[in-house]
């Protein structure tokens, strides 16, 4: 499977995956499908987040809900069906901006 295949089912059909969908749900399926893979795309994916955000030590999961809610937004404020499918929609969108910036630069190579 792709990783657009994978984000595409994770954006789309997270709960027939993992039950309810939710974003730490996400998150964790997320994390096994790049485990899996073992090609580093997390710490990467870790590292363009922490740039985006001027260096920050936050996690990436952590950055993709301040990217979805605002500054003071932590794992608390996602609290609502809708405020999750936010938050999984923003995490597959940033994960595939990632691909698409680390493609652009293969490619320049």
């Amino acid at each position: 499977m792709s990783w657009e295949e994978f984000l595409w089912h994770m954006d789309q059909r997270l709960g027939m995956y993992v039950g309810r969908p939710r974003y730490e749900r996400a998150f964790s399926a997320l994390t096994g499908f790049a485990l899996a893979r073992g090609r580093g795309e997390l710490a990467a994916f870790q590292e363009w987040m922490s740039a985006r955000h001027h260096g920050s030590p936050l996690t990436f999961s952590a950055l993709v809900l301040v990217e979805t809610f605002g500054e003071d937004a932590a794992e608390d404020c996602v609290v609502s069906d809708t405020d999750h499918r936010q938050a999984v929609s923003a995490l597959c969108r940033l994960f595939r901006e990632f691909l698409g910036q680390k493609a652009l630069a293969a490619d320049q190579c």
